[in-house]
Formats: C-alpha cells, sequence, structure tokens
C-alpha cells in the first residue's frame, strides 16, 4: 500500500497540473474569443494559390464533367481546412445552385442534419456522380472502354487512358479488370501471366 502511495500523489499532482493549464488557456479564450477558432467562412475562404475556385453548378448536366473534376481537385487541394466530414459536405453542396440542384443540396443537407450523420468525403463523390453524371457520357464510355484496344501504343498510356474510360463508365472492378485482359495488347498480356 505505501508503494502506491506516491503514485497517487503523483498522479493527483499532474492531474491538479493539467486542470490549471487547462483552465488558464480557457481564460485566454474567453478573454479574446476571436483567436480561438477561425469562423467556417473564413476557413472555407482559405484558397491555395495555384487551385482556382470551381465555382457554382447551376445544374446543366452537360458541363458537370468539368466542373466536378475542378470542385474535387480544389477539395483536395484545401483537404487541411476541413475538419470533418460535416465541412467537406457543406463545402461541396453549397455551391449547387439552380432548379434541380439547388433543391438537391437542400434536401440532401437537411436530411444529413436530422440524422446527424453527414457523409464522408468518398461516399459523396459517389453520391454526387450517380445523381448528376449524364447517362450518356456513362454509356458512351462503356462502350469506348468495349472496343478499345492497345495496339501499339505505350503500355502506361493504354492504362491510364483505360482507367480513366473505366472510372467515367462506372465498372466494377472485376468487370474493369477483365476488360483490361482482353484489351491489352497480347505480348504484354502473356509477359503478365508468364
Amino acid at each position: 500500500m505505501l508503494s502506491q502511495t506516491p503514485d497517487v500523489n503523483t498522479l493527483l499532482h499532474n492531474m491538479h497540473a493539467q486542470i490549471l493549464a487547462l483552465t488558464t488557456q480557457l481564460a485566454e479564450l474567453q478573454a479574446n474569443p476571436t483567436a480561438a477558432a477561425p469562423s467556417v467562412e473564413k476557413k472555407f475562404n482559405k484558397k491555395v494559390e495555384n487551385v482556382a475556385d470551381p465555382g457554382t453548378f447551376e445544374g446543366d448536366r452537360a458541363q458537370f464533367a468539368e466542373w466536378w473534376i475542378k470542385l474535387q481537385i480544389w477539395v483536395e487541394a484545401n483537404w487541411d481546412v476541413f475538419a470533418d466530414d460535416f465541412e467537406v459536405a457543406t463545402a461541396v453542396l453549397s455551391p449547387l445552385k439552380g432548379p434541380v440542384a439547388s433543391q438537391y443540396a437542400q434536401i440532401r443537407l437537411q436530411e444529413c442534419y436530422t440524422a446527424g450523420v453527414w457523409p464522408t468525403w468518398d461516399n459523396l463523390k459517389i453520391e454526387i456522380e450517380k445523381y448528376f453524371k449524364p447517362q450518356a457520357e456513362r454509356d458512351w464510355a462503356r462502350q469506348q472502354i468495349h472496343t478499345f484496344k492497345q495496339g501499339n501504343m505505350r503500355t502506361d498510356d493504354f492504362v491510364t487512358r483505360f482507367l480513366a474510360l473505366s472510372i467515367q463508365g462506372g465498372l466494377g472492378n472485376e468487370h474493369a479488370v477483365e476488360l483490361l485482359e482482353c484489351n491489352v495488347n497480347p505480348h504484354i498480356a502473356e509477359q503478365l501471366y508468364i
């Protein structure tokens, strides 16, 4: 029992020091609340010098692909600004304007707020693409990928273009791998499987 007494005293002393430090920090924050944390607006207005603000999406599905890639790059470049899924979702859904896009954003924000659950960035990307990506674009990419052969194209160029079509077409991994195996230059495939 005596051997535990110094540990308890040390523990109490450390706890007292932590409480004192936190009390001092709280007093400083209360004295100067603007220095405590930047407002959400200030956080979202932070700009990365070489990544342009993607602007708003007015709901024209033909313009979706260009706006969407710009927004994704902007989010990734500003990733450190976002504290949590709420801030990412708010920053991504807020630029949706126009009758259809703004209604979608309003309903989605209300659903998240009511449930108290905000989608992760990866889930939000999938959801928005399903809602706004034109079906014709997916169909075109799927048709292209079925007839896209490597021929004499460099392997890295072929794989890059193939992956872009696969993502654009929304193909599952298994199906994309099967198509890749069929469409790659037979000599390359032979070397891979030896």
